[in-house]
């Protein structure tokens, strides 16, 4: 589920940062629109592209995997939970380097600041799920 909300959270920044799409749509809970916040700063920033690419755009992409990977080891524990751990930790990771990047800029922006609260949660809910079976070892 976080997954999903996930990917719409970085399709809105993504649709209205290219002019796709206005702020203001139903499907997004208004404390996570870009209305009058400087969102559009962050991505000409040093921290706003990644591999040349908007973090938005990586988000379209991590979302949708993560929900892949997430169904396929649900029902058929492919992959191991270790490896959903490791894809997850990188993605907080990043987040808390996107993060310390707003603060910096001193740029508060909602829908950034919503996906790295997601990446948190995913990421712990992976540490439970993942803690048992460092313990056991």
């Amino acid at each position: 589920m976080l997954s999903v909300f996930g990917y719409f959270i970085s399709l809105y920044f993504y649709l209205v940062h290219r002019q796709r799409l206005t702020e203001e749509v139903w499907w997004m809970p208004k404390i996570l629109r870009m209305t009058d916040c400087r969102c559009d700063e962050i991505v000409d920033s040093e921290f706003g592209q990644t591999l040349g690419r908007s973090n938005a755009f990586w988000g379209l992409w991590y979302y949708s995997i993560l929900l892949i990977l997430l169904t396929g080891n649900w029902f058929l524990n492919i992959p191991s939970i270790g490896i959903l751990f490791i894809i997850v930790l990188l993605a907080f990771a990043h987040s808390i380097y996107l993060a310390w990047g707003l603060y910096l800029l001193r740029v508060i922006c909602r829908p950034c600041l919503g996906a790295h609260a997601l990446n948190m949660l995913i990421f712990i809910i992976q540490l439970y799920r993942v803690f048992p079976l460092l313990i056991d070892k």
